[in-house]
């Protein structure tokens, strides 16, 4: 179990938390990775943590990397799509009523203002462990 509290920055607070899969897309179709991932949305950012025995750092996601988000439908699920500036792009799905919930919690998180505390641009080595994560699944 992640302590979330002791991630939160001065100013940061808790939006939302969700248990998610991540979606790929594949030559059979629309595949949902293991293991499931929690997500922490802030009002600073996204954190994404893997569901595993062994014990992993949160991959960060600032709300200054993201470019949009909404439903998106992927085969049989239904989920959220986010771009991030990279140009890469994640698919989660989710139990089918927080669909909405967690694009509404996104963009809330989108909209809110940043503190002076923040630091806009994500560390390098944690957008390379998030696909490098996501591109072993």
């Amino acid at each position: 179990m992640w302590d979330e509290n002791a991630l939160l920055l001065p100013g940061e607070c808790k939006l939302g938390r969700y248990h998610v899969a991540i979606l790929r897309r594949t030559s059979s179709g629309w595949v949902p990775t293991t293991p499931p991932v929690n997500v922490l949305v802030t009002n600073y950012r996204l954190l994404l943590h893997p569901q595993t025995r062994r014990q992993y750092q949160p991959a960060v996601i600032p709300s200054t990397f993201i470019t949009h988000v909404n439903k998106a439908e992927m085969g049989y699920h239904h989920g959220v799509r986010i771009g991030l500036k990279n140009g890469m792009r994640l698919y989660m799905t989710i139990n089918w009523s927080e669909n909405e919930e967690l694009t509404d919690t996104v963009t809330k998180m989108l909209t809110s203002p940043i503190g002076n505390s923040f630091i806009p641009h994500p560390a390098e080595e944690d957008l390379n462990r998030l696909i490098e994560f996501i591109s072993h699944m």
